[in-house]
């Protein structure tokens, strides 16, 4: 019996697509991402851009909306509410922060958005919005206070962290954090450290743990309870609830640590397909013999903002080299700049990197930069200001694709002599080319895994069977503290046992042989009396 064509490929057509929609389902995703730097949501957005490029409906509460519509993304705009205070905008005052640059910038950013929150009103209304969401996406970094989001709507959360592991972070998630071998940011150690360097590692673990804790915790509740009521359930049972963390670094750069199931290396997540530069700045690359140096501080941190002698500085380092010079400087004028420096307020970093002709990257090391460069095997010339920008740089140091450059320390001779070494000893470009290898040689792009481990916690429920039993131990108990009393209690009490065992048999074995003796002589004195 012939069957008509046309109902065959009606047929094969139903049930293709059928099978399609029963396994790609569409997720609603709610994003509130308050901190108001645009490195810490270039990490965020290509993982939420591909989310709706899937067809997923995305809510995102962001300082930096997109000019463009997109479809499946709705935006809504709470740059208002939280800005970045304007004194980490200043080279020289940020750098003047020194070696606790963590811990006040952490007291500058918290106090800033705790401060704030309760004048953001879509925030607040959303907080009396009746919608349905399946999951809530946030940074965790300076607070915890937003994860009352997740428990208002009753879905499970995903958080994220744009730089290297934070102690609180590994608490919470129940991952191994010990500070024998694991650096502290604060520290700016790499996993090699000296008994001194584990010393003050250890110290600064327990302080920077200890602090956050008590600083956030008391300031989270009161947030919490004001808007969701008395009943609500504290900010240390909305933490227990955290399903996943993304990890914005590699093992690659930063030193190795172990990882939890719950806890998911995505750093180079922002790294996308490179595109053909500009042409005045493609011209500028192609025509510089000996190549050029790409010299760029930072989305946050002003070039503009140099005082006039370490300005100076690079100046007359840039001076003295056959290379070319691209600087990202904000200012109209660079005083003083020689002809084989071109200056624009802004530059396709991701773009000029990727060129072949591209020689140096002088950075402040912010993880992006640094990973772009790493990705490109670029060598890099870093002066650390703040944060983990210390750590990211000492861990090119350490494999030979890049040296650090105090900021307290430019002077004409010392960056001259830098960048002459980097750019003059191949060694530097044959471990970044090594590092660049190691780098991209992945079983899965990080885009792809960000998005594999999103939709898995949706599909799981929350995937709690994700979260390690440490993640809920008492802080004793994750030690062994009581193990280890137990133990020591138990032998002890052998050893006492022991001993007084021991000494009162030895006293009955001494009581019978003294006292017989004694019973002895006794017998004889006494025949003599008799006699």
């Amino acid at each position: 019996m012939m069957i008509n064509r046309s109902v065959i490929t009606f047929l094969v057509i139903f049930f293709a697509f059928s099978g399609y929609f029963d396994v790609c389902s569409s997720y609603k995703i709610l994003a509130v991402l308050p901190f108001p730097l645009k490195s810490h949501h270039a990490l965020a957005d290509p993982l939420l851009m591909r989310l709706s490029e899937l067809g997923h409906e995305v809510t995102v509460y962001t300082p930096f909306p997109k000019k463009e519509k997109i479809p499946n993304r709705k935006e809504i705009d709470i740059g208002h509410c939280f800005v970045a205070p304007s004194m980490v905008n200043s080279m020289d005052t940020s750098a003047s922060f020194g070696s606790s640059s963590f811990i006040k910038l952490y007291g500058i950013f918290f106090i800033n958005i705790l401060d704030t929150f309760d004048q953001c009103k879509p925030l607040l209304d959303l907080l009396n919005s009746t919608e349905k969401f399946d999951l809530f996406f946030t940074e965790s970094f300076m607070n915890d206070f937003m994860l009352m989001y997740a428990w208002k709507f009753n879905v499970p959360s995903i958080i994220y962290l744009p730089n290297v592991m934070l102690p609180w972070l590994s608490s919470r998630m129940g991952n191994p954090d010990n500070p024998s071998y694991i650096p502290n940011i604060i520290s700016g150690y790499l996993g090699e450290m000296n008994f001194f360097q584990r010393t003050e590692n250890t110290i600064l673990y327990i302080l920077s743990l200890g602090l956050y804790n008590y600083m956030t915790s008391r300031n989270d509740d009161i947030i919490i309870h004001k808007h969701l009521g008395e009943s609500a359930p504290p900010v240390e049972e909305h933490i227990r609830n955290i399903s996943l963390l993304f990890l914005g670094t590699n093992s690659v750069i930063h030193a190795p640590i172990p990882l939890v199931p719950g806890v998911v290396d995505i750093g180079g997540i922002h790294i996308k397909p490179s595109k053909r530069v500009p042409e005045n700045i493609e011209k500028f690359i192609n025509e510089s013999k000996h190549g050029v140096v790409y010299f760029c501080m930072g989305s946050l941190l002003r070039g503009e903002t140099f005082p006039p002698e370490k300005r100076e500085a690079f100046l007359y380092a840039f001076s003295k080299i056959p290379q070319r010079v691209l600087w990202k400087w904000e200012g109209d004028v660079l005083p003083g700049k020689s002809d084989n420096i071109m200056i624009s307020k802004w530059m396709p970093q991701r773009d000029i990197l990727a060129h072949p002709n591209v020689k140096l990257f002088i950075s402040h090391g912010g993880l992006l930069g640094t990973s772009e460069a790493v990705y490109e095997g670029v060598p890099v010339l870093g002066i650390p200001i703040f944060g983990d920008q210390r750590t990211n740089i000492k861990s090119l140091e350490a494999n030979g694709a890049g040296e650090l450059l105090d900021y307290n320390e430019i002077s004409k001779e010392v960056v001259l002599e830098k960048i002459q070494r980097l750019l003059n000893d191949p060694k530097y470009k044959e471990n970044a080319k090594l590092l660049s290898d190691r780098y991209r040689d992945r079983p899965m792009s990080p885009l792809d895994t960000a998005v594999y481990w999103t939709e898995y916690v949706i599909r799981h429920k929350g995937a709690p069977h994700l979260r390690t039993a440490a993640a809920d131990m008492p802080w004793y108990q994750y030690l062994l503290l009581d193990v280890i009393a137990f133990i020591v209690a138990v032998l002890v009490a052998g050893l006492l046992i022991i001993y007084y065992t021991t000494k009162f048999i030895l006293r009955a074995i001494y009581g019978l042989i003294c006292g017989g003796g004694a019973k002895k002589g006794s017998s004889k004195s006494d025949k003599k009396k008799r006699n």
